[in-house]
């Protein structure tokens, strides 16, 4: 299904990519993640992520925001500049605070964090193993299912294979 056409039937869980693709501006998805962000925002979707959701954006983010200031690709050297080099860390965690911001708008009008417990850790293992996902995707599953949400607003393909989730993922345009 398209993120586009989602109408709001019970809560959507969202992915670190929805919120990467729109703060990043990456082109592919960014019009679709914006328009069902600003529904979020308006009220008109109940949304939740996980604060583990968060970590991944802002880790994310500042490797995005190195990229683009360093023109590199390679993770490792962006990671050694983002330790070492004063002005690339704060540019690229004012980022993380622009997208801090606005998720603290988001947070005030349609979007909920849970916290993840040691109860979704370990109902993740058995959901990995059950459907051949890595250990992140496994805890979002996990979180879904803790949290009663059968909606999951995401770009990766591997949760279409699941039929714990409906998948809604980012129109490209």
């Amino acid at each position: 299904m398209i993120l586009d056409d989602f109408a709001g039937a019970g809560p959507i869980f969202v992915d670190a990519n929805v919120f990467t693709y729109f703060a990043l501006g990456t082109m592919a998805f960014q019009a679709s993640c914006t328009a069902f962000l600003s529904k979020v925002e308006q009220g008109q979707i109940q949304a939740v992520t996980s604060d583990f959701v968060l970590n991944e954006v802002m880790y994310a983010l500042l490797l995005g925001k190195g990229s683009e200031i360093l023109a590199s690709t390679r993770i490792s050297l962006i990671k050694k500049h983002l330790m070492r080099d004063a002005a690339l860390s704060a540019a690229c965690y004012r980022v993380c605070r622009d997208f801090w911001d606005y998720l603290t708008v988001l947070q005030a009008t349609g979007l909920q964090v849970v916290s993840v417990s040691g109860h979704e850790q370990e109902l993740s293992i058995e959901l990995g193993s059950r459907y051949l996902l890595l250990p992140t995707d496994a805890l979002h599953l996990a979180t879904c299912r803790h949290q009663g949400i059968r909606h999951l607003a995401t770009a990766d393909a591997h949760f279409e294979k699941i039929d714990l989730v409906q998948v809604w993922k980012p129109g490209q345009g």
